[in-house]
């Protein structure tokens, strides 16, 4: 699905417009897609109990008025409260205020706007933030400011409609405060504001809906921005039977560790062990083998020369053989540190491998040791920098990483370029680029990205695709993140708590 800028959506209604569909009957369809959107999400609504909606003057004010009317006329009881006035509408707006009916409570602000909304939508069910649009500009005055700081005290979900009143639809950025809400329904396609910057913290849920526009509008070119919601995710897990045995699930090799950073290797296999990948390989320095497989005894762990410095030393021919044999994916990288000796081996045995693998850390720090471009005989490889390491690896300012300088790269070394932050940006050598809806600072915690290679590489080991392993991988790690943090402090999570939560996840998409 496209992503696109409040720029980019204006213009999507100006020609849906131009092209003979009224922009009444637009605000019409939005409305009744919201209305049936809430009836998804909250089946449980009780028609006695009141439903406030909170409505600006411009078109999102008249898609909650749509909205206040639909839901009276199906027997809710609704009260739409009007900050700046009746007499304020803009003309689509203006007409759906005149066709609310009489049955529907409309309460207009007065001196203290933010109080009179608070003490209307404190005694609700639900709350329908329906002010501002996508085409805000910031920052917002202070009585606007005041309103979506009255939301944030509620109790009750907020039901923000296409965009939480407060965020910018072009990058995400709020100023000063904007209604923070547990889902939002937004119109068409989603908004970039809604997953970058602090808008993805302010949008909670967040599920799309169609009014009509044509599909030449909407439809996802290579080169743009994909978004991409639960089913989509779901539709990749591999596939799995009840009368699988271990060698029907995948074989991964991973090669990690050194003896300053034997956690790394530790982290990396128990995630590999969590992705249902049924046979785990994990090659370390000989130093490290006891301390890796006590963690994960379901493991086999396998020892490697070392280098003075503790790190991998370079693996004959063959004993690469052996440990590649019957292997159907390798993850390499975490904790192998940059001596140089192991550097030089990695880089030369990675552009001659021909199997699936996802390459994380210190095996990519590698190629900028060795001062390698990165190439590969592989189809299916995935990169999983932060955005440090993808600076050092393609020499680009980190403040000049963009989306289409990720997706520049992705094409050039024709790999799945997983650029891990907030939020992760991952670049398929087609020239997409998806934002992965995902993750949040849970996962801004030490190994946590070892443990997104291990469930990446386990992905491949089950025959995902780079790109399908790259995508649920970095779903699944982050929304594992949340789970967590759903039920203690932020600060106190681990990565092991993270990859404690993959099942969890595993079993929600599998529903």
């Amino acid at each position: 699905m496209r992503v696109v800028t409040a720029k980019q959506m204006a213009e999507i209604d100006k020609l849906t417009i131009d092209g003979g569909f009224p922009a009444i009957e637009l605000m019409e369809n939005a409305g009744g897609e919201v209305v049936s959107e809430l009836f998804e999400l909250y089946p449980d609504l009780n028609q006695t109990e009141p439903i406030a909606i909170c409505c600006g003057k411009g078109n999102n004010g008249g898609d909650g008025l749509v909205v206040a009317r639909l839901l009276y006329v199906l027997g809710f009881t609704v009260t739409v409260f009007l900050p700046f006035g009746k007499d304020d509408f803009s003309e689509d707006a203006g007409a759906n205020f005149t066709r609310l009916p009489e049955g529907v409570t409309v309460v207009l602000g007065n001196d203290d706007p933010a109080m009179d909304w608070y003490e209307i939508a404190v005694g609700s069910q639900l709350c329908i933030d329906a002010i501002l649009g996508t085409g805000i500009k910031l920052p917002l005055r202070d009585t606007m400011a005041e309103i979506c700081e009255a939301f944030n005290h509620l109790e009750v979900d907020v039901v923000s409609i296409d965009i939480p009143s407060g965020v910018d639809g072009n990058n995400g950025k709020v100023d000063p405060v904007a209604v923070r809400a547990d889902v939002t329904i937004t119109i068409g396609l989603p908004k970039l504001g809604l997953l970058t910057g602090s808008g993805r913290h302010y949008a909670g849920h967040i599920e799309v809906v169609d009014i009509g526009f044509d599909d030449s509008l909407t439809e996802h070119k290579p080169g743009q921005l994909e978004y991409l919601d639960e089913l989509d995710y779901a539709d990749m897990l591999p596939i799995r039977y009840k009368q699988n045995h271990k060698y029907d699930c995948g074989s991964l090799l991973i090669i990690a560790g050194s003896n300053q950073y034997t956690g790394a290797a530790m982290l990396t296999t128990g995630a590999a062990l969590r992705s249902g990948a049924g046979m785990i390989t994990a090659a370390v320095p000989g130093s490290c083998t006891k301390p890796v497989l006590i963690h994960n005894p379901e493991a086999v762990v396998s020892a490697l020369a070392e280098t003075d410095a503790g790190t991998i030393a370079a693996i004959d021919s063959v004993t690469l053989q052996s440990l590649l044999e019957k292997k159907n994916a390798l993850a390499i990288g975490p904790g192998m540190g940059n001596d140089k000796e192991t550097a030089s081996f990695i880089c030369d045995f990675l552009t001659k491998l021909d199997l699936p693998m996802v390459i994380d850390a210190d095996a990519l720090n590698a190629f900028a040791t060795c001062g390698v471009e990165p190439e590969f005989v592989s189809e299916n490889v995935v990169l999983t920098p932060h955005m440090g390491e993808l600076s050092r690896l393609s020499g680009i300012d980190i403040n000049e990483l963009t989306a289409d300088k990720i997706s520049e790269l992705a094409k050039k070394w024709k790999v799945t370029l997983v650029a891990k932050g907030a939020p992760t940006i991952i670049g398929h050598p087609d020239g997409t680029v998806t934002i992965n809806p995902t993750g949040d600072d849970s996962l801004a915690h030490c190994g946590t990205g070892d443990v997104l290679t291990g469930l990446i590489g386990g992905l491949l080991a089950q025959g995902s695709s780079s790109r399908n392993a790259a995508l649920l991988g970095c779903y699944i790690h982050g929304l594992a993140g949340e789970l967590v943090n759903e039920e203690i402090s932020c600060r106190s999570i681990t990565a092991t708590q993270v990859m404690d939560c993959f099942g969890f996840v595993f079993k929600d998409l599998e529903a």
